[in-house]
């Protein structure tokens, strides 16, 4: 297990349980406790925690999602999963999804990323008659769009995630040195405008600031609930973003926080 995942799981314990020591970092990944101390002294850098006299806290409680605080260890890694998250905020995600696509047009090159929200404007998508090239490292989003014979699809490979949902790692990274993608559409766990959009899987991190890179135009799905919540990796900075396309629920005092930043925000 990379650090960033291992310290993600600290995280996340912290945030449901309100602390963690380090004898439970030792025994639960079987590292030592100069490893578990350097964990904790990283998320301290990145304000995420604050360390204490044999473990650590967390900074601020108002970047916890409650509804996706999961309840064990185990429900940590499992809250992640793919099925998981594509059974959460399924309105929003609809509503996300359907204003993305008056952003599409004819003949264009657009990215999407392995997300559920993206799944979900691949699935509108594979109903349209609209020729189209899609780049994506998703497993689901390309096997919803061959079906359709207006949108080519170009599937970025390498080593199949755990879930089986998305492509891990830089292994057909170079495929973007030979294209120009027009819009890329990519979420995230968390969403600040500090950090900008962060997420918590470091393979897959490592391909999002390649694609972040190499479009010319980065439209951000995020939904209420992703809102001033941060993972353990940042890939894409908060004024690399042209627009943020989220839902009917987002609060007023975080519309306004991003548009007194000149970020374009469509709720």
């Amino acid at each position: 297990m990379f650090a960033i995942e291992r310290q993600n799981i600290i995280l996340e314990h912290i945030r449901e349980h309100g602390k963690i020591t380090t004898q439970q970092i030792c025994e639960k990944f079987t590292v030592s406790a100069t490893t578990a101390r350097n964990d904790m002294k990283e998320l301290e850098e990145k304000n995420l925690i604050t360390r204490t006299h044999g473990g650590a806290t967390l900074t601020d409680r108002q970047l916890i999602a409650p509804s996706a605080i999961p309840h064990s260890f185990q429900e940590e890694e499992d809250s992640y999963s793919f099925l998981s998250r594509e059974k959460k905020c399924m309105d929003e995600k609809e509503h996300i999804a359907s204003k993305a696509l008056s952003y599409i047009t004819e003949r264009g090159s657009i990215y999407l990323d392995s997300g559920t929200t993206a799944l979900v404007m691949a699935k509108k998508l594979a109903t349209m008659q609209k020729k189209l090239i899609v780049v994506t490292h998703g497993l689901h989003i390309m096997s919803t769009l061959i079906t359709n014979p207006d949108i080519t699809v170009i599937f970025v490979g390498g080593i199949v995630g755990k879930d089986a949902a998305y492509i891990e790692g830089t292994l057909g990274a170079g495929i973007f040195d030979n294209l120009n993608i027009d819009l890329a559409f990519v979420s995230g766990y968390g969403m600040t405008i500090k950090s900008g959009l962060t997420d918590f899987n470091p393979y897959e991190v490592e391909l999002k600031r390649i694609v972040v890179k190499h479009s010319h135009k980065i439209i951000a799905l995020v939904d209420s609930s992703k809102f001033d919540v941060v993972s353990t990796a940042n890939f894409c900075p908060t004024e690399s973003i042209d627009t943020i396309i989220t839902d009917p629920k987002v609060s007023p005092n975080i519309i306004q926080e991003y548009q007194n930043k000149n970020i374009n925000i469509v709720y």
